[in-house]
């Protein structure tokens, strides 16, 4: 299985990047710039049931972190404070560049997340929810990413028939629960750290309880 793979895309909260409690730098930030926690968990409950869109989801919350004001620096204060890169992101990263494999982002997380925390890893393609600021640092507008949830299957088959590949030829590596389709449809599916057993029935493959670099074992190269 793993001769055919030719791209490798990786989540990053919980994948890529680690906070030790588990939470994605949206929790964390919501956490400080939400009304309340109920507010957070209403929004989740609406778009998992359908009453408003993920584009819709993503608006109502950094539209609130606008309204009180927050700042580029208060962002990346929360970033730099309470994230950090896996163990072994960015080896494994610069590893499977060296192997010959496309590497690329298919995540729900922040741009941002990835610009403060993997500085000097290199991906090929990276699709994630955008911030942009002001120079003064107030927030200037952001977008939504199409691949999240279910959007992270129809990346991973956009992606591959680009190339001329399918997605047979992709690796996915994830933990949450937005990551299910993404994992269900690649050729290998490979559950990192999740704590769901849903998440982790829809991978091939379970890796817990190390670095990332185990990834490695699993992707000897792309021949030619």
């Amino acid at each position: 299985m793993s001769d055919e793979i030719r791209i490798v895309a990786f989540d990053v909260d919980g994948t890529l990047i680690h906070h030790r409690d588990h939470q994605t730098v949206w929790q964390l930030l919501n956490t400080r710039w939400l009304a309340s926690p109920e507010l957070s968990h209403d929004r989740f409950a609406a778009y998992r049931e359908g009453r408003i869109t993920y584009a819709e989801w993503v608006d109502l919350d950094i539209g609130d972190w606008v309204v009180r004001g927050v700042l580029r620096d208060d962002i990346e204060a929360v970033i730099n404070t309470e994230l950090a890169a896996a163990p072994g992101a960015e080896e494994t990263v610069a590893e499977l560049h060296r192997r010959g494999y496309r590497v690329v982002v298919v995540s729900g997380t922040l741009n941002l997340t990835i610009e403060l925390l993997l500085p000097d890893s290199v991906f090929h393609e990276v699709f994630t929810n955008k911030i942009w600021f002001h120079p003064d640092g107030r927030i200037r507008g952001w977008k939504a990413t199409p691949f999240d949830v279910a959007g992270k299957a129809v990346a991973l088959k956009s992606l591959s028939r680009a190339l001329g590949l399918t997605e047979a030829n992709v690796a996915f590596v994830g933990d949450g629960w937005n990551d299910i389709t993404a994992l269900s449809c690649a050729g290998l599916g490979i559950a990192f750290n999740a704590k769901e057993d849903e998440v982790r029935n829809a991978a091939q493959v379970v890796l817990d309880d190390g670095p990332l670099t185990q990834l490695l074992e699993l992707l000897p190269g792309v021949r030619s």
